[in-house]
């Protein structure tokens, strides 16, 4: 290997300004209609019945250990 006198470095492609940059992106927010507060969602109406499906491609998955809280 012998030495290149004209070698500046490790070449980096150069930076130009962008005249239409606007700063980071941000998805418009605009207010949520069904929204609402519950200061006591602990306070919840009797659940009648759970329906659990469990769906699988494969004859190999097992469910094991299912708790239910009432």
């Amino acid at each position: 290997m012998i030495e290149n006198p004209l070698f500046k470095g490790k070449w980096h492609a150069p930076l130009i300004n962008n005249p239409n940059y606007k700063g980071r992106w941000k998805p418009k927010k605009i207010p949520n209609p069904d929204y609402f507060f519950d200061p006591e969602p602990f306070k919840m109406t009797s659940i009648g019945g759970i329906g659990i499906e469990l769906w699988s491609m494969s004859s190999d998955i097992y469910f094991d250990n299912m708790v239910i809280k009432v």
